[in-house]
């Protein structure tokens, strides 16, 4: 591989390999130091799957650099790849291919350039080898290294899917166990989490959120809670109602208080716990059998199947399940951080926010709808949160956060939801109910 060709990838029709395909410029996904580091990028978030670790080995690997070596740079709007939703259980999947195949690349860029400077024949370029980042020769010469070499100009180009990845004889690194990069900090008590984070200026909110789905604020006499010790202001927002404080007691004292004064309109919208099966069952749905046409018209009977047991010996059995709505209850109740910026006219010009959201890129055009803003100018990081399973209030606590802030530019806001709103307000698991049946013969193969 050479940089010409390199430079010229954006012609070769290669399907390069999970998110590098809709992230081709390799400066996206790393970077190389002067003092012998690694900048490692993904946009898949760590919820405490271990994923760092992960995809830190498989950069090292294709890299032929120490672990040790390598810094993972966590998810942010302001630069990496896009990788949507971390999800699924398809990090390494899409996030660990694209980088074993950015990495295999950014190191033939490397070695190429090396071999050049130092003019080897192709022959003599093929024989080089990397060592913890040093390209050795067949002679055990150092003729140079990645800390050496590094300028972030030699990996701003795209991805030409040319240069191989190593074949699995090759592989040192995979398959072995590699110590968790996250683990001392959490194990230390370190302030990792975002919920210990502390920027210049920190003020903190929180929120009074409505007392059931589709509840209406009616009214709510702000004066008293502006005049408490600590509280900066008051915030509204239609049905959207918080304070910001000067201290978190002051914030926690403050909410209190003003979800007592508010007063809601709740009509009815939930359905009767007990009855969540029989409640799904009366909804509209779409059916459909196998071979025939979508319809709005509820599924076959599943008394059907009882007549088609003609043949001796056979067995019908017919069962059904449900399971209610379920919450979430992460063990760290959601939190995010916004900061805001104006004008000189009070108008909103860009907002930072940290958040432990599974979806940063997904996050942001919601929230420029929110504040009718170009998602250009809204900056999101990831910062870890509770380890999760399924989607949390991570989203929903960042844009509190975000409508908080915005009566105070300038200033970071710390909110951080309650117990109660983490069992009231975050999305819930959806409640299910499914009918099975079938015919087993007197085999017990299933006919039907």
């Amino acid at each position: 591989m050479s940089l010409n060709m390199s430079e010229s990838s954006s012609k070769i029709p290669f399907v390069l390999p999970g998110s590098l395909q809709t992230n081709r410029r390799l400066s996206q996904w790393l970077a190389f130091h002067a003092d012998g580091r690694v900048t490692v990028r993904s946009g898949k978030v760590d919820l405490g799957q271990g994923i760092s670790t992960v995809l830190a080995q498989i950069a090292a690997e294709e890299l032929d650099v120490a672990v040790a070596r390598i810094r993972m740079e966590r998810a942010s709007t302001l630069q990496g790849p896009n990788e949507g939703m971390t999800a699924g259980s398809m990090s390494v999947q899409d996030s660990g291919s694209a980088l074993r195949q950015a990495c295999a690349e950014a190191r033939a860029i490397y070695l190429d350039l090396a071999a050049q400077q130092r003019g080897l024949s192709a022959d003599q370029r093929a024989e080089l080898r990397v060592v913890d980042g040093e390209f050795v020769s067949s002679k055990e010469q150092t003729i140079g290294s990645y800390w050496a070499l590094a300028d972030a100009a030699l990996l701003d180009i795209e991805a030409s899917g040319i240069a191989k990845p190593k074949s699995v004889a090759n592989l040192t690194l995979t398959g072995q166990a590699v110590p968790r990069l996250d683990m001392p900090g959490k194990v230390l008590g370190l302030p990792d989490f975002i919920h210990d984070m502390l920027l210049p200026g920190q003020l903190y909110g929180r929120v009074a959120h409505p007392p059931s789905p589709g509840a209406v604020l009616l009214e709510v006499a702000l004066d008293a809670i502006n005049a408490l010790p600590g509280v900066v202001t008051t915030v509204r927002d239609g049905s959207f109602i918080g304070v910001i404080a000067e201290t978190d007691y002051a914030a926690v004292q403050a909410l209190k208080k003003l979800a007592a004064a508010a007063r809601w309109d709740e009509p009815a919208t939930l359905p009767d716990m007990h009855a969540v099966p029989e409640f799904l069952r009366a909804q509209p749905v779409e059916s459909k059998l196998y071979g025939e046409k979508k319809s709005d018209t509820p599924g076959p009977s599943l008394t059907s199947s009882e007549t088609s047991r003609t043949a001796a010996g056979a067995q019908f059995f017919k069962a059904s399940y449900a399971r209610p709505f379920l919450a979430h209850a992460s063990i760290g109740p959601s939190c995010a951080l916004a900061r805001c910026e104006a004008n000189g006219s009070g108008e909103i010009t860009s907002v930072e926010v940290w958040t432990h959201s599974q979806g940063i890129y997904n996050l942001r055009p919601d929230l420029a709808l929110v504040l009718s803003l170009p998602a250009a100018q809204i900056a999101i990081q990831h910062v870890p949160g509770a380890g999760c399973y399924g989607h949390n209030g991570a989203d929903d606590a960042a844009c509190d956060a975000v409508l908080l802030a915005r009566a105070v530019p300038g200033r970071p806001v710390h909110l951080q939801w309650t117990r109660e709103d983490e069992l009231t307000c975050a999305p819930f698991g959806a409640a299910m109910a499914v009918d099975l049946q079938a015919v087993v013969d007197a085999d017990g193969r299933i006919s039907d």
